[in-house]
């Protein structure tokens, strides 16, 4: 009896592995395309810009609108309990990084606050979404994630390396004024607030998938998971690096060890150990944790003068190698999710 179990279990992994990598083949055979694109040149340049605009301010704020009019989580799903994990264990890889970066290898405050971005932060936006969709049905659990990124972790993030010039900004409510105005600008927090205030006045018609409005928002939705990855491959071009990359080789290294592995262990022992979660929340846990360095941590570099082809690298690789993490954590935790 014990073996027939044993052998079931395994089959229902290799089941969900197949799952898994259908789902993320299709996914990263988009990001190559992408790359593809830009390498032939038949998507002009800054071309990938104007695609990744698209995606975040139209594309995406729909979708993340729809995907929070339509959320209703049944009481089984403590969604308190998951964002509560995750963000110990950004508090635990934090503590992590800023020893690894500034202690150890006396990095300027503005490359730690990039690195809490680079490193310390997942791709949200323009990854998970996709994969949440392709392997869990919809992208629910990816929405509360996004808003706690936005609004407390890229506001922490901003607050370290502005520090150093708190004396050009003049003061700290200068300061926090500015903070504020960067992350509610951001539309993807914008159209998660609107959906979610909506959702609990209960509007019928607003959530009836026949409303005209609904349909034509739904057509728009559709177009932000292959248009991002699209983007997002174009842009790995578009930022090509050069030999003198070579200098920076084990710093990238060490951040793909910490995005792409360590952050997941973390939120693992966190979810399971602490807050006791399992089935679909410690997958989901797991899942968003293994996810690339965020789109906008090239932005971030080139705003305040750092590397840019250093964090481009670090993006291109971690998204590269979650490839491999995310079926690992397919094929181990998938069969469990209920």
């Amino acid at each position: 009896m014990f073996v027939r179990l044993v052998v079931a279990e395994r089959q229902g992994g290799l089941l969900m592995l197949m799952l898994s990598l259908s789902s993320t083949l299709s996914i990263f055979v988009l990001i190559l395309l992408g790359c593809l694109l830009s390498f032939a040149g038949l998507v002009r340049r800054g071309a990938d810009e104007v695609l990744s605009d698209y995606v975040f301010y139209v594309a995406l704020p729909v979708e993340i609108f729809l995907t929070t009019l339509r959320s209703d989580y049944t009481p089984d799903v403590n969604v308190d309990a998951y964002v509560q994990a995750y963000g110990l264990g950004i508090f635990v890889l934090w503590i992590m990084i800023y020893v690894i970066y500034k202690v150890c290898l006396k990095k300027s405050l503005v490359e730690v606050g990039l690195n809490f971005i680079a490193v310390g932060q997942t791709n949200t936006a323009f990854l998970a979404v996709p994969i949440f969709i392709l392997l869990l049905g919809d992208s629910a659990l990816v929405v509360p994630i996004i808003i706690f990124q936005s609004v407390v972790l890229t506001s922490i993030s901003v607050f370290v390396m502005e520090v150093s010039s708190f004396s050009q900004i003049g003061s700290l409510s200068a300061f926090l004024k500015k903070t504020l105005l960067v992350v509610f600008k951001n539309p993807l927090i914008i159209s998660a607030l609107t959906g979610s205030l909506i959702s609990q006045i209960k509007l019928p018609h607003m959530i009836d998938t026949d409303f005209f409005i609904i349909e034509s928002m739904d057509m728009i939705a559709d177009t932000a998971a292959p248009i991002a990855l699209i983007a997002l491959g174009a842009s790995f071009y578009a930022g090509r690096v050069t030999s003198t990359m070579r200098n920076d080789c084990n710093e990238i290294v060490l951040g793909v060890f910490i995005k792409n592995f360590l952050h997941p262990a973390i939120s693992f022992v966190v979810g399971q150990y602490i807050f006791g979660l399992s089935g679909l929340l410690l997958f989901s846990l797991i899942l968003i944790s293994a996810m690339p360095s965020p789109k906008n941590t090239f932005i971030f570099a080139q705003a305040y003068g750092v590397s840019v082809q250093k964090f481009n690298l670090v993006l291109l690789a971690t998204t590269c190698v979650s490839f491999f993490v995310v079926n690992v954590a397919g094929y181990f935790f998938l069969p469990h999710v209920v």
